[in-house]
């Protein structure tokens, strides 16, 4: 019966913790929103988004580690790629790399969510149409001529709901190539047992972010894409082991 009610209790928290979240996420955003309305054109907005990812953690009770910040150069574009757990990997990922300005490669479907589109729309996070892949890599180069923005990447695609890493897409890589810049791998481990794939049901916890070393792509060439994918991917492997432990992820599908 204690049990019971132990779950019950941890349930009902976890759902508030949502509600707040909601709430939190409807004031901040639209804060986000007018700031790049009045401000268009600049990062003015981007210290209230760091207010409004910095709560989501907060509230969620993610507490952040953060190593290899030494290796991005101030002002340099990156892109970076990550591997994906949890819904609250980007707000980690943003904290952990603030003030540098992230955005995100998202696929188009999103631009349909009430206030959380259009906020995205109005500070220049990138969609994309996967069906579409020339209009795509257009739309990317589009966002990448500002300097010090790191350009994000999924490359798995969606979220695993294990700590086995899946296959990775060529996407990332083949646009870091065809724009010169430098990939980062980075690793992301804990999100997922805050926040689990497929689950509402939260828990506090540490997130932890490992910052690899970037990787020129200058000497590479379109074909070299699925190798610099496979580098990576090898790359963000050993952070993960670096943090959980040999052993902790695999490369199985």
């Amino acid at each position: 019966m204690r049990d019971k009610l132990r779950n019950m209790l941890r349930i009902t928290v976890a759902y508030a913790r949502l509600l707040t979240v909601f709430v939190h996420s409807g004031v901040w955003l639209s804060l986000v929103t007018l700031t790049a309305a009045l401000r268009p054109g600049t990062f003015d907005y981007y210290p209230v988004a760091g207010v409004w990812i910095r709560g989501i953690l907060s509230i969620f009770g993610a507490k952040l580690e953060v190593e290899g910040l030494e290796n991005l150069a101030p002002d340099a574009r990156y892109v970076i790629l990550a591997n994906h757990r949890s819904q609250l990997d980007p707000p980690a990922i943003g904290v952990a790399l603030f003030p540098r300005v992230t955005r995100w490669v998202s696929k188009k479907e999103l631009r349909k969510i009430p206030v959380l589109g259009r906020t995205l729309e109005m500070t220049g996070q990138i969609f994309i149409d996967r069906s579409d892949p020339a209009s795509a890599v257009e739309e990317l180069r589009r966002h990448c001529q500002d300097d010090g923005v790191l350009i994000c990447f999924f490359p798995e695609g969606h979220r695993s709901s294990t700590r086995q890493l899946l296959p990775f897409k060529k996407g990332g890589a083949a646009f870091a190539i065809s724009s010169g810049l430098a990939v980062v791998p980075v690793a992301v481990s804990g999100s997922e047992t805050c926040l689990p794939n497929l689950s509402l049901v939260s828990a506090p916890g540490t997130i932890r972010i490992a910052i690899g070393k970037p990787i020129a792509t200058d000497a590479l060439s379109a074909a070299d894409a699925g190798s610099l994918t496979d580098r990576v991917r090898d790359e963000i492997e050993a952070l993960l082991a670096g943090i959980e432990g040999p052993g902790s992820t695999s490369k199985a599908a």
